[in-house]
């Protein structure tokens, strides 16, 4: 087995952006690839037919503008590796499910879709285990669809890592990402191949691993542990249990696009969220982490990341305008884990300001838009 090289470094300096210089930047492709004519077109490279190897999984809900970047994304991949694709539609009320229909009347063999007649999310289920379950594959290549692919190689090269490490359940990269057209480099941990701890990947927090960029081993999706799906971000939590024990793979390679609070996207959602289901997540983020001190976390590192948490809910209180909520937010913040960075440590004591917090985020908004 192939062995990577094991990050103990602080988190700080392996979460923060690396320095990346100008001349990177202007080479960062964010073009959307372009789908093989046809499926022959795609097959041609496979040297390994005999099972599906790998099933790319996307799921979308009214995402008629990005979808097509999504699909095409995963049909242009060269790879060894037989593999299909699965969307799991959860009954768009848009557009989505006609363009997806026209992809598979092109691709009738790679394509496998899920159509949803309710949507399953308003329901309160997990979407990403209902696609899964659909995909044959031994190896699972997650991508949303308002997020998409831009190198021809991503699953070539995950699943070399992959089958380099036998212990390994989870191969993530870095990414671009897109906000109010910016380009920028996200996830960028190391300009090397590494091994990143289940520690590291729990203070890292939801945008540690992108999620277009996760590759995992599809046998760890059939046993879930029942905290996962009451979990309040199953993204985050998926990556966690999956790094457990031996951790996750990193490569440095730009392979996906993440768009930034894009339409229907879970990033958008939440400028809208009111007190109580903040407050709901709160609750849920402290039993869901608590239930991690059975595979081996330490109650420090659970009690940090609660604090980290409700760090993050008192700055979303304060943006949706519950200022006095906020107060009480930061109070438990502080209570679990004190001093954890510079900004806990200004919103503890700047509490009679958040009204003034409040209007100058909205002019920082309204300024850089």
């Amino acid at each position: 087995m192939v062995k990577l090289k094991m990050s103990m470094l602080p988190l700080k300096k392996t979460f923060s952006a690396v320095k990346i210089s100008n001349q990177l930047l202007l080479k960062m492709n964010i073009n959307p690839l372009k789908a093989p004519e046809n499926e022959a077109s795609i097959m041609e490279y496979w040297k390994y037919t005999d099972k599906v190897y790998i099933s790319c999984v996307c799921i979308t809900f009214n995402q008629e503008d990005y979808i097509k970047d999504a699909i095409n994304g995963m049909l242009a991949q060269i790879t060894d590796y037989r593999f299909e694709i699965v969307i799991h539609d959860d009954k768009s009320t848009d557009s989505t499910r006609e363009i997806l229909l026209g992809f598979k009347q092109r691709y009738p063999n790679l394509i496998k879709l899920v159509l949803q007649d309710e949507n399953q999310y308003q329901k309160g289920k997990k979407i990403t285990p209902l696609a899964v379950a659909e995909a044959i594959g031994e190896y699972i290549a997650l991508c949303e669809g308002d997020d998409y692919w831009v190198d021809i190689n991503k699953i070539q090269k995950q699943v070399k890592c992959l089958e380099e490490n036998k212990d390994i359940n989870i191969c993530f990269t870095s990414a671009k990402s897109i906000y109010r057209n910016k380009i920028n480099l996200f996830s960028y941990h190391s300009s090397s191949k590494r091994i990143y701890t289940t520690e590291q990947v729990i203070e890292g927090g939801g945008g540690f691993m992108p999620t277009m960029s996760i590759m995992l081993r599809s046998k760890m999706m059939a046993n879930l542990p029942e905290w996962y799906y009451t979990a309040p971000v199953g993204d985050y939590f998926l990556q966690i249990y999956l790094s457990i024990p031996y951790g996750a793979i990193y490569l440095p390679d730009h392979t996906s696009v993440y768009r930034i609070n894009s339409i229907g996207s879970w990033s958008n959602q939440r400028k809208h969220l009111c007190i109580k289901k903040i407050k709901a997540e709160g609750e849920l983020y402290i039993s869901t982490l608590q239930q991690l001190k059975d595979m081996g976390v330490s109650n420090s590192l659970i009690n940090k990341e609660i604090s980290k948490q409700y760090m993050y809910f008192t700055i979303l209180a304060i943006k949706n305008n519950f200022s006095k909520d906020a107060k009480d937010l930061i109070d438990i913040s502080w209570l679990y884990s004190k001093s954890i960075s510079k900004k806990q440590i200004f919103l503890y004591y700047a509490k009679t300001l958040y009204p003034m917090i409040n209007i100058v985020m909205k002019l920082r908004n309204y300024y850089t838009q």
